[in-house]
């Protein structure tokens, strides 16, 4: 089986003040938070790494997934991208979410 995700086209930085503010951007930058995670969790599964990085928050930390939420955080994003009828993503998806279980 040949699995291809493509890349990340950036990490994006999310900037904020309040919980309110930052549950706003999450909304605003819900697609590119999705998409980043298909990328980061087979990068760093690849690399070896045991979280998966998706954003930056105030410049300065960085939002994460750790290896042992990966499968459910992909569940989530199959479920947007199902959603929004982007299929091409969720083959992505369930094709990584395979990759996953054959190795954890």
């Amino acid at each position: 089986m040949i699995i291809f995700i493509k890349k990340m086209k950036k990490v994006i930085n999310i900037n904020f003040e309040t919980e309110v503010e930052f549950r706003q951007k999450m909304v605003e930058h819900e697609y590119e938070i999705h998409s980043n995670t298909i990328y980061a969790i087979d990068h760093s599964h690849t690399m070896g790494s045991d979280e998966a990085i998706i954003a930056t928050l105030n410049e300065h930390d960085v939002m994460g997934i750790p290896k042992d939420a990966w499968v459910d955080n992909l569940t989530h994003t199959l479920e947007y991208f199902e959603g929004i009828e982007d299929y091409e993503k969720c083959i992505e998806i369930k094709q990584l979410i395979t990759k996953l279980n054959i190795f954890i």
